[in-house]
């Protein structure tokens, strides 16, 4: 290979490789550490009855009836997104994570119609350690059992970005956090029950609390994600995964030592 040939490739590879790094700095991409589930709900993501987990964990998830696919959150390219009409036995439930000792739950939600309670990431039981995250009336709560309810104001027909962190390690006044559209909107107590995370549902609580509205991008962590994390995952402006610029310098390394 002629050398300037060669010496161009070099230019544009760094060049690449500082735009990248520099991307995954300034927030293009979320938050991977302590992430344990991701549903992303595109359509090449859900076969039959399984929405994959793409955080490399296995907890896929089960497809309980039948739900649309529509368009996802317009501030960015997050693909498809999940519609919920309200009717009975129709969400996604989470596989069985055990008991945490903290936890930040996040995903895009939207309510057609305020319509009694309708849960976003929910449970079907009320009980130790439970959580009922869910819209009702005109707002956004999360409600701990032994803790405290939060909550926020919200407007029908309307996508909000939505991250609560638990820490009933913690337990104290400031333990259970809510947070929309970047912004940190109310706290209290989280209690000192574990974060019950055995069963988990998206677009439905118990007693037919079915949500009438629409789901996407919903992730777990196994962490309390710092306030710097949760603007950095609403800034986001696609569902692509992250990739780790030494990974790329290594691989375009390679590549151009055997073209010499």
């Amino acid at each position: 290979m002629p050398k300037k040939y060669l010496y161009s490739i070099i230019v544009a590879t760094i060049t690449f490789l500082t735009v990248s790094t520099y991307q995954v700095a300034n927030g293009q991409e979320f938050v991977t550490d302590g992430l344990v589930l991701y549903y992303s709900f595109d359509k090449d993501t859900v076969t039959k009855n399984k929405v994959t987990d793409l955080s490399g964990e296995g907890n896929d998830g089960k497809l309980i009836g039948k739900l649309k696919s529509i368009g996802g959150p317009p501030k960015g390219d997050f693909g498809q997104a999940f519609e919920y009409e309200g009717d009975a036995d129709c969400y996604v439930e989470i596989p069985a994570l055990g008991d945490w000792e903290q936890v930040s739950i996040e995903c895009w939600a939207m309510e057609n119609e305020f319509n009694n309670i309708q849960g976003i990431v929910s449970t079907s039981m009320w009980e130790a350690g439970k959580v009922h995250f869910k819209f009702e009336g005109n707002q956004i709560q999360v409600h701990k059992n032994d803790g405290v309810k939060i909550r926020m104001a919200a407007e029908a027909e309307t996508w909000y970005h939505i991250i609560y962190t638990s820490d009933p390690k913690d337990g104290g006044p400031k333990s259970l956090k809510l947070y929309v559209d970047g912004e940190f909107i109310q706290e209290g107590a989280a209690g000192k029950a574990p974060e019950n995370m055995k069963e988990r549902r998206v677009g439905s609580e118990h007693d037919g609390r079915f949500l009438k509205g629409a789901i996407d991008e919903v992730r777990i962590y196994d962490r309390i994600l710092e306030e710097k994390e949760i603007e950095q995952n609403f800034k986001i402006k696609s569902n692509n995964m992250p990739v780790d610029p030494l990974d790329k310098l290594t691989t375009s390394w390679g590549y151009l030592k055997s073209r010499m």
